[in-house]
């Protein structure tokens, strides 16, 4: 190599300058020959990562004769890099060390070597081992995804081999998205179009073998297919748990202010008859018709058409007598109802177009009509879908149950409407 001093400004690791003396020089002539390095540490520990060659470590030579440095073991030489490991007089050596990508640690001495006579030097280079991982790119934030589907592409970096596997939130196998394939560093995702709500999938990373417990999640949201409205009542949790003919619910007048921020309301400015229970609402109080204004549509842009479902359910007595099952739902505001027979109904004096659907499904009395397991919201009669042409973010939804507003008018049967009513939503078609 060139017998040339060095001068270098970086060294990743702090290095005081207290001189280190090592006088164990031949001479040839009269001059007392010296080496020192400028510093105190004379074992470097590197993390299993290495020292890049643009951060180059640094140790300052003083001497007044040639010197030499040399790795004790050559073969160390294929992590170890020296640069300028011979000077003449004061100078620097440097050296750069490869990344380590085994599981235990390595060491390597350095020999000295002044005016032709090995220096008695304790130099070490200590580097950790690396440990055995499996990442995902960005997992902490997540990835999200269009409604429209297609193809993610997620990056994984590991040292070790690895599986990989989806979940739903229910611990379930999606059927919406599917790992395609697993390239050396990257999963492909095909992802179905959504038609529906928000969903998520987990994608766990697993390593193999004897790396069974190194893992990485990542959870893989796709946004909704433009849902304006999708209220489960899951903040409603009022009354009590009981059976549904014991009246478990209260009434507006008591709920409370986190729960009237979900903006649901009345149009009855006396004697309302809105009620809460446990993630549902109930309209209605024996002969007397009760409604439930829905939050604006806010989030629409523009005009567009958009589908409304509901699910609602009748009431029945403890002896198993129902009510009337008659539910009439109107716009406020900017929209028009398609599709359905409509009906004028008049509310605080307005008068609306209503659309009439018949509830059929109830729930249990005392006598168990059904079975003890039996659970009237999942029946497929207490789902309901309409159309609505023109919305806005100023369209609302008004519920009413029966025939007419906030009336003791007798329909038929047993001249009472009470009902209970529950995820409400409304999406773009």
């Amino acid at each position: 190599m060139m017998r040339k001093n060095i001068i270098s400004s970086c060294f990743p690791f702090a290095f005081s300058l207290a001189m280190i003396l090592f006088a164990s020089c031949a001479s040839d002539n009269d001059e007392a020959c010296y080496f020192k390095m400028e510093t105190e540490q004379t074992q470097v520990n590197v993390p299993a990562a290495g020292i890049s060659k643009s951060k180059l470590a640094k140790v300052i030579i003083r001497s007044n004769k040639d010197w030499n440095i040399q790795l004790e073991n050559p073969e160390d030489a294929q992590w170890i890099h020296l640069f300028a490991n011979e000077g003449s007089a004061d100078g620097i050596f440097r050296f750069w060390v490869d990344k380590n990508t085994e599981f235990t640690s390595r060491s390597a001495r350095l020999i000295f070597t002044v005016d032709g006579q090995k220096q008695d030097v304790p130099y070490t280079i200590d580097q950790a081992a690396d440990i055995p991982a499996v990442t995902i790119a960005n997992a902490e934030n997540g990835y999200k995804v269009l409604a429209t589907g297609g193809q993610l592409k997620v990056p994984v970096s590991h040292n070790i081999e690895w599986t990989t596997l989806l979940k739903d939130e229910m611990n379930q196998q999606p059927t919406w998205i599917k790992i395609d394939s697993c390239g050396t560093d990257s999963i492909y995702l095909s992802l179905e179009k959504n038609t529906d709500d928000t969903r998520s999938a987990i994608l766990t990373c697993t390593g193999v073998g004897e790396y069974a417990s190194v893992t990485s999640s990542t959870i893989i949201t796709q946004a909704n297919a433009g849902i304006y409205l999708n209220d489960r009542f899951d903040w409603m949790q009022e009354g009590k748990e009981d059976y549904y003919y014991n009246y478990p619910e209260q009434g507006i007048a008591v709920w409370t202010e986190e729960e009237l921020s979900h903006g649901w309301t009345t149009l009855a400015t006396s004697n309302p008859c809105l009620y809460g229970g446990l993630g549902y609402l109930k309209l209605g109080k024996t002969n007397v018709a009760g409604d439930v204004l829905s939050p604006k549509l806010s989030t629409i842009e523009g005009t567009t058409d958009v589908e409304v479902t509901f699910k609602s359910i009748g009431y029945v007595s403890k002896g198993g007598a129902k009510d009337d099952g008659v539910m009439r739902v109107m716009i406020e505001g900017p929209g028009t109802i398609v599709g359905q027979d409509l009906v004028d109904m008049t509310v605080n004096e307005k008068t609306y177009k209503a659309a009439t659907f018949d509830i059929t499904v109830y729930p249990n009395s005392s006598k168990n009509e059904n079975g003890e397991d039996y659970n009237p919201w999942i029946q497929p009669g207490a789902t309901f879908t309409f159309h609505i042409k023109g919305a806005t973010k100023e369209t609302q939804l008004l519920f009413v149950g029966g025939v007419a507003w906030n009336s003791g008018l007798k329909g038929k049967g047993q001249g009472k409407n009470r009902l209970l009513l529950d995820d409400v939503k409304v999406k773009a078609i």
